[in-house]
Parts: structure tokens; sequence; C-alpha cells
């Protein structure tokens, strides 16, 4: 039986990411690993099963019918392994998302060591991280490259600060209380007739919020740094792949415009680049695995220079540029 703590993720045409990220929740302390892809035209399920040869992780292929929320099928399935089940602490979270902490030495077991011992779950907020306005993509860390975030809110006396999506980290014991495992949180059971008790990073209570899926925009112990649009380039990528989540919602100039939050510099996450690239170079010191990677890079970017030829994503990128700002627009980075 599995115990420790375990990250749960879904992934579709990540494969230029998907080692970064791997080494950065290695890097975490997590114990264990459950991979989800479907549909890849990419390598990213084939590095996932390399991976799981490798005993680095799970490899799950998530099995679903069309108009499915697939990520919430894969979190459903999940439940068939003791990674999940047996653990002492899970957190879910997608490709883009790193947890960046504050509290002792940054993993997650000193996150968990601040808690209460009645908590069921720490909700960490999401900080927006927009594209830096790069341009071009670049085979390097997505953490070392965007680090233009929303701002930190501003503490008003007796205000209460904005309220941010959460992304969770929760006790194992819970799960057979839980209705299903939530992408922000994990949702119990209508006969337990009571939310998870849940705290922000450090112990600290979470109160009146309008949702579960809601915390305080509190950034000064922990946040989930969101790289949801990342460079032009890779973005314009996304947005041919689609959601996973809420699949009938496109990808478009919408969302850029909602996520495009490069409004101050943040480099918190610096602290845990040295251990990300050590585990990154222990997975690409197995040749098999560096082959994948470098052939994961070529396709993402045969794939934006596909792109670059069809009318609508020309548009896009137009629109997108359009609204950098002045100083940025003639930049090729």
């Amino acid at each position: 039986m599995a115990e420790g703590f375990t990250v749960v993720t879904t992934m579709k045409n990540e494969a230029p990411f998907l080692l970064e990220w791997v080494a950065f929740h290695l890097a975490l302390g997590f114990d264990h690993i459950v991979l989800c892809t479907n549909d890849c035209d990419d390598p990213t399920e084939k590095m996932a099963r390399r991976l799981a040869r490798m005993g680095v992780l799970r490899h799950h292929i998530t099995q679903y019918n069309p108009g499915d929320s697939i990520q919430r099928v894969a979190l459903r399935q999940v439940l068939d392994y003791p990674e999940v089940t047996g653990a002492d602490w899970v957190y879910i979270c997608d490709a883009d998302e790193f947890l960046c902490s504050d509290v002792g030495n940054g993993t997650v077991q000193a996150l968990a060591a601040q808690a209460r011992p009645r908590c069921e779950v720490i909700s960490i907020p999401w900080r927006r991280f927009g594209s830096s306005y790069r341009r071009r993509y670049t085979d390097g860390l997505v953490t070392e490259q965007f680090t233009l975030a929303n701002p930190m809110p501003v503490e008003i006396p007796e205000q209460p600060l904005p309220n941010a999506f959460a992304k969770s980290l929760f006790r194992g014991a819970i799960i057979p209380r839980c209705d299903r495992l939530g992408i922000h949180t994990p949702i119990p059971k209508h006969w337990l007739k009571r939310d998870f008790i849940r705290e922000l990073p450090g112990g600290r209570r979470i109160v009146d919020m309008p949702t579960p899926m809601h915390v305080p925009a509190d950034y000064r112990l922990a946040q989930i740094n969101h790289y949801q649009l990342r460079s032009v380039d890779s973005f314009l990528v996304k947005a041919e792949r689609g959601r996973v989540n809420h699949v009938a919602k496109p990808i478009g100039i919408e969302y850029w415009q909602r996520n495009e939050a490069s409004e101050v510099p943040c480099n918190r996450i610096a602290r845990m680049v040295p251990e990300l690239r050590h585990w990154q170079a222990q997975l690409l010191a197995d040749r098999r695995l560096a082959t994948l990677h470098a052939r994961a890079v070529r396709w993402h970017q045969d794939r934006i220079a596909e792109l670059a030829k069809v009318p609508d994503m020309i548009q896009l990128r137009a629109r997108i540029e359009a609204g950098f700002p002045d100083a940025e627009r003639g930049a090729v980075a």
C-alpha cells in the first residue's frame, strides 16, 4: 500500500514541458506521480510510458466518452490506484501549475507539517503568470522564462483580500468521504453535511468564501504559479488543442486577455530551480527519454510553423501582439 505524498495530473500534447514539470514535483518531495494522458499527437504519451518503465511515475490512459470533462473522468479513474487511495496526502494540479512555497524548505512535507491536526485540506491560491511578452517558443525552463505575474493584493485594514481560485493538498484519509476529487478541491459526499476543514498554508483559517474552490489571494507563504499562456507560439498550439475540463469552450483572445498578467516581477520559485535542474539532469541521463524530449521540441516547433500559415491563427496572433506594450511590439523574444 502506497504512503507519502502523491501528485495527480492530466496532460495532452505537453511533451516539451513534461520533464520540467516532473522534475519540479520530484524536487517538491512527492513520492508518487500519477500522470494521465489522452489522445496525444506529440510524444507526451511515449514519454509517460518511458517514465513509468523507469519507475518514476504511474501512467494512466484516460478512457472517456465524447463531451465528457476529460479531467474529471481521469480523476475518477485514478481512484483505482493505491498511489492515490493509500497516500497520506494527495495534490491535483495541471501541467502549467507549479506549487511555490516559502514554508520551511519549500517542500510539500514542510507545508503539510504546518497544518493543524484537524485540517483536512490545505488550499493554496492561484497566482497568474502572463507571457512576459515572449513571442517565440524556447526550449528552456518555463519557471525561468516567465517571471511576470499579477500583483500582490494591497491589504486594507478591516477589508478582506480579493478571492482567487485554489489548488489543494489534502489528506488521503478523506477520500472515502469524497463525492469526487475536484479539480480545485475535494468535494465531500452529501451525507457528510459539511465542507472539509480547510486552511491556508501555515495553518491559517479560511472563512467567508463564495465557494470551496476559492481562497483569499494571500500569497505571503505560498502560491500556485499558473503559467496558462507561456509564449505566443506555445499559446497557439494550446488554442488548437483545446481544454480538458470545459471541453466545449474555445481557447482564444478572451482567454488570453483574461490571463495575461505580466504586471509585476515574481521570482520566488527560483529557490527550487537548482533541485529541479538536478532531477531534470537525472531524467535526461536516460538516452531514450532524452531522445523523446528532443522529438517533443521538434514536434512543437513544427506545429508552430504550421499554425503560422493558418488564417485564424495569424489573426489571433495579431490580436494578441496588438495588446503588447509599445516597447515590446517590435521585440522578437
